[in-house]
């Protein structure tokens, strides 16, 4: 992502207001530090028995969150700032991935805080990165 040796911010977004608080933070810490920024939106996928995989967003949605991303960091002072869109049935696992093979320093990503049971049954996007990084991760609330 950058070639300083420190590694771009990745900041993970959704459309979520979790989301959009991750973007804020994600944007402070690329404009005081004077990292390159990337926004990172994986669409979440399920199989659809012999049919292409259903998307939890359209492709114009999906690029719009991203857009609004992009125009909020350059509007706050950052100017080093690109989007990266992928789809994938294991959000975590696909952020992870990407951080991973992007040398991503930092990765920044929101929480909904779901109840105990939601993370029992379903698990925590949030969590499972934080577990699983290769790098420092800031949890936006």
């Amino acid at each position: 992502m950058t070639g300083d040796g420190a590694g771009a911010i990745l900041c993970c977004v959704n459309g979520s207001g979790h989301a959009r608080r991750a973007v804020e933070l994600a944007v402070e810490l690329a404009r005081g530090l004077g990292r390159e920024l990337c926004f990172l939106l994986v669409n979440h996928t399920r199989p659809a028995s012999g049919y292409p995989p259903i998307k939890a967003l359209g492709d114009d949605e999906a690029r719009e969150i991203l857009d609004i991303a992009i125009r909020y960091a350059r509007a706050n002072g950052v100017r080093e700032a690109r989007r990266a869109l992928v789809e994938d049935r294991d959000v975590a696992a696909a952020i992870l991935r990407f951080a991973a093979g992007a040398g991503a320093g930092h990765i920044v990503v929101g929480t909904g805080n779901p109840p105990f049971i939601g993370r029992l049954l379903l698990g925590s996007v949030s969590q499972a990165v934080v577990a699983g990084a290769p790098c420092s991760v800031t949890v936006a609330r």
